[in-house]
């Protein structure tokens, strides 16, 4: 990754001040001529410890190495976790689902 701003999905709190990230990436083969998803998990610093588990976060580029381990920073929280509005319902969304059908389905099997 060459890119000075990423964008990324907040895993998990590795350690304090660092989070787990997954970037996805489009990678094309030549000999198929199409695009796969790829996914890289990274590393990040998070000064102010307000990054959870489902944020979709903005990440800048370090201008010098901050660690072995990590290159980039969080800039900004993009999502929260589950504050993601499909444009074309207007529901929020959790992953690739809606919220209505989650909290449906968790009435009907905790009957």
């Amino acid at each position: 990754m060459s890119s000075s701003l990423i964008i990324g999905k907040c895993i998990s709190t590795a350690k304090k001040n660092t989070i787990r990230l997954l970037i996805p990436q489009l990678k094309f083969d030549s000999f198929l001529n199409k695009h796969f998803r790829e996914n890289e998990t990274i590393l990040a610093h998070d000064q102010d410890n307000v990054c959870n588990p489902g944020d979709w976060v903005l990440l800048r580029k370090f201008d010098e190495r901050f660690r072995l381990d990590i290159d980039y920073r969080v800039e900004k929280i993009v999502y929260e976790s589950g504050n993601i509005i499909d444009p074309l319902t207007g529901k929020k969304t959790l992953d690739y689902e809606n919220v209505d059908d989650y909290q449906r389905l968790s009435k009907m099997f905790n009957k």
